[in-house]
C-alpha cells in the first residue's frame, strides 16, 4: 500500500530550516489494522538534530537505511548506529538523534503502542 507520494505534501520539515529533517508518513494506525501507530521514513541532514522527547506515549523501532547517526538517551551513554542497524525504544524511552557526519542519513520509524494500550483495547482486524 501506498500512503504517500512525492507530490501530496505529506513530507515535512522538522527542527527548524529547511532541509534539517525530512519526515514523510507511509502509513497511519487506520489504514494497518494493528497496533502500530505510524510507519514512516525520516531523513537527517548533516548537523541536524531529531528530538524524540515528549513522545513517551510509544514504543519505537529506528531502522537506519543510509549513514549514520548518533542515539542520545538522558542519562545513558551516546550510541553510534550505522546503516542497517536497528535500534528499539521501550515505552517511554525517548531520546534524541544527531548526524555529526557529512552526508544526509535516512532511516524508518516505527512507532508502536505499548502493551499496557493495546491490551485493553478490542481487536482490530480488516473487514471484507
Amino acid at each position: 500500500m501506498i500512503v504517500s507520494n512525492a507530490g501530496d505534501g505529506l513530507t515535512r520539515t522538522v527542527d527548524g530550516s529547511a532541509g534539517d529533517a525530512v519526515w514523510r508518513c507511509l502509513g497511519r494506525r487506520g489504514m494497518l489494522f494493528s497496533e502500530c501507530e505510524s510507519f514512516d521514513f525520516v531523513r537527517l541532514a548533516p548537523g541536524a538534530v531529531l528530538d524524540e522527547r515528549g513522545r513517551d506515549d510509544i514504543e519505537e523501532a529506528w531502522f537506519v537505511l543510509r549513514g549514520g547517526a548518533t542515539f542520545v538517551r538522558d542519562g545513558h551513554d551516546p550510541l553510534l548506529v550505522g546503516e542497517g542497524e536497528l535500534v528499539l525504544g521501550s515505552h517511554a524511552a525517548g531520546g534524541r538523534w544527531h548526524n555529526a557526519g557529512d552526508s544526509p542519513v535516512e532511516m524508518l520509524f516505527l512507532a508502536l503502542m505499548p502493551a499496557s494500550v493495546s491490551s485493553r483495547l478490542p481487536t482490530r482486524t480488516p473487514s471484507d
